[in-house]
């Protein structure tokens, strides 16, 4: 499906518009997807060492990384989406 000229050029200026909204609402959840993401790769880092080493206190110590990194992206995520019902 081939677009017309016109049809390009508002899509050309809806993005104009919206990207940096877009933007905005990345760069507010990025610090909780950054240390969520630590946490898990925290967690699989941890439980990769319990399975080479057989060490008890890291399989729950993996765990405990790998919920808490999701908890965090879940907060993430919360406030991705609630960045996208207030517009402004």
């Amino acid at each position: 499906m081939r677009m017309t000229p016109e049809e390009k050029k508002e899509l050309d200026d809806w993005v104009q518009k919206e990207y940096p909204k877009s933007i905005k609402r990345m760069d507010a959840s990025s610090p909780f997807h950054r240390i969520g993401k630590y946490f898990i790769g925290a967690g699989i880092l941890l439980y990769a060492l319990f399975v080479w080493t057989h060490l008890n206190f890291l399989k729950p110590t993996a765990i405990v990384s790998l919920l808490l990194g999701m908890g965090i992206e879940v907060v993430a995520l919360v406030q991705y989406f609630k960045s996208l019902s207030h517009d402004d």
